[in-house]
């Protein structure tokens, strides 16, 4: 057997705790990375290092998912790991099928996912909409809830968001690290076998909506356990179904639950791009459909009104392009000098909104001038942060969060704003501010705000140590990329 500590290669690496599970570290499977396996003294039975089996599996019975030093004293009748029953990373001779009804039936029947399903009904879903909606019509609640109880992937996915979110709100470690992680392991294996099942055009539409429903589930659980994720990737996935079902010329208003997750999705691709435009999946043409397929739901979901989202689409689409060296310069440059013109001349006092609270003018108006302030730095990235124009989208994004009591259900959706402020504010005042409205939405959504807050606290410190005679500007993208890694995480700031 291996020797007792040891970490995956992948951990070790990254100086991160493995839980050294076998055959392969399910929090390398969870981050979406390739676990390195074990050095060779340190190898599992069942994996021979010598004789006619070496570097293969040796044949011994496989061992069911061992439980972790936080689930020893506790009743694995009572745990959420006893639904394991495959494992994890299945030889080739033993591959994972979609569950059943019979095996959703046993997972609902357990007490333990019984009570996180209530969790994420009566918590979780009614601060996943703005203003609260606490009732049917929560599209969480009329769309999530039906499909986790007949697609398995969902089903996982929504039990480790709940885990997560449960766990850290009663400071139960085991809750959110062990149960959470098994839970997202399941669903991230079932999404795979679920996109597959889509793309061979053999399928019903539930299935094709389940697999959008549990890719945006598993960003929320990333969102709420730290704003930086490695599923991102995924929203490549929805996007190969959308071209390969051409589902930009056959969508229609009557598929809302479709439009709903699609549309979110779309948003999440936006977000995810905002520190590497080379990572936009979604076609400006497809954004474009969507919008015009979503009711105010999107607005009430997301806070960005649609018609911003679109210009900031074209944006992050052009910067792609520019970055791919498929734009040259100056075109590049004209293209977002038109959005910022077509940005500061769009008025918020002609939009629609979900409902008629006089505040949404300011949500949209606090995400008018985010995106003026990303737009002006993917056009100069150095330029000094006390420069007017600068200054003044800062100064307008506050004074527009400002409007927002900490009671009002709006103040959730202003992540966004308050980040891009808080990156180019200068005064210390401001910075307070900015930590303090943060500290309000934290209080009210329950969950958890580490990367923006960490990524602030690096510019600031970094501005801080800058020569008096250099003036230019602290880039945040710096410090979301890791030189030492072929691979980055995607920061999903909201």
């Amino acid at each position: 057997m291996r020797t007792r500590g040891a970490a995956c290669l992948t951990c070790r690496k990254k100086a991160r705790k493995c839980d050294r599970a076998w055959p392969i570290c399910k929090r390398c499977i969870s981050k979406g990375l390739e676990c390195g396996g074990y050095p060779d003294k340190f190898r599992f039975c069942g994996i021979a290092s010598r004789g006619k089996w070496k570097n293969q599996e040796a044949p011994v019975p496989s061992p069911g998912v061992p439980a972790s030093k936080g689930q020893s004293t506790r009743n694995c009748d009572d745990s959420p790991t006893k639904l394991a029953t495959t494992s994890l990373a299945p030889s080739s001779t033993q591959r994972p099928t979609l569950g059943g009804q019979t095996d959703i039936d046993e997972i609902l029947g357990s007490a333990d996912a019984e009570s996180l399903l209530s969790h994420y009904d009566e918590v979780i879903c009614p601060h996943q909409i703005a203003p609260c909606v606490d009732s049917k019509d929560n599209p969480y609640r009329q769309y999530v809830l039906p499909l986790a109880y007949e697609q398995i992937g969902l089903l996982y996915a929504v039990l480790a968001f709940s885990a997560c979110h449960l766990g850290h709100l009663n400071h139960d470690k085991q809750l959110y690290e062990n149960f959470a992680l098994d839970y997202r392991v399941k669903a991230i294996t079932s999404l795979g076998i679920a996109i597959k099942k889509v793309c061979s055009g053999v399928f019903h539409e539930n299935d094709r909506d389940g697999v959008f429903a549990t890719i945006q589930i598993l960003l929320l659980h990333d969102i709420c356990e730290s704003g930086i994720s490695a599923h991102g990737a995924h929203i490549s996935g929805a996007m190969s179904i959308c071209s390969q079902m051409m589902l930009e010329d056959k969508l229609s208003v009557e598929q809302e639950r479709t439009v709903f997750f699609l549309g979110n999705l779309a948003w999440l691709d936006i977000i995810r791009a905002f520190s590497m435009p080379e990572r936009l999946c979604f076609s400006q043409n497809l954004r474009q459909k969507l919008l015009s397929l979503c009711n105010l739901r999107f607005e009430a979901v997301n806070g960005c009104p649609r018609e911003l989202v679109l210009i900031i689409g074209d944006v992050l689409e052009n910067a792609k392009a520019y970055l791919g060296c498929n734009l040259v310069l100056k075109e590049y440059g004209d293209v977002l000098q038109d959005a910022i013109q077509r940005m500061y001349s769009w008025d918020s006092s002609r939009c629609f909104y979900p409902d008629e609270d006089s505040l949404w003018s300011s949500v949209a108006e606090a995400f008018r001038h985010s995106l003026i302030l990303r737009t002006w730095r993917l056009l100069n990235p150095v330029e000094p942060a006390s420069e007017e124009h600068i200054q003044d989208s800062v100064t307008k994004i506050l004074d527009s969060v400002s409007e927002i009591p900490g009671s009002n259900p709006l103040i959730e959706l202003l992540v966004l704003p308050l980040f891009m402020a808080g990156a180019d504010c200068l005064s210390p005042h401001s910075r307070h501010y900015i930590l303090l409205r943060l500290g309000d939405i934290r209080a009210r959504s329950e969950m958890g705000l580490a990367a923006p807050q960490d990524l602030l606290h690096k510019v600031w410190e970094a501005r801080a140590q800058k020569p008096k005679h250099d003036h230019s500007n602290v880039s945040w993208m710096l410090f979301t990329s890791n030189s030492e890694s072929t691979r980055q995480d995607d920061y999903l700031i909201i």
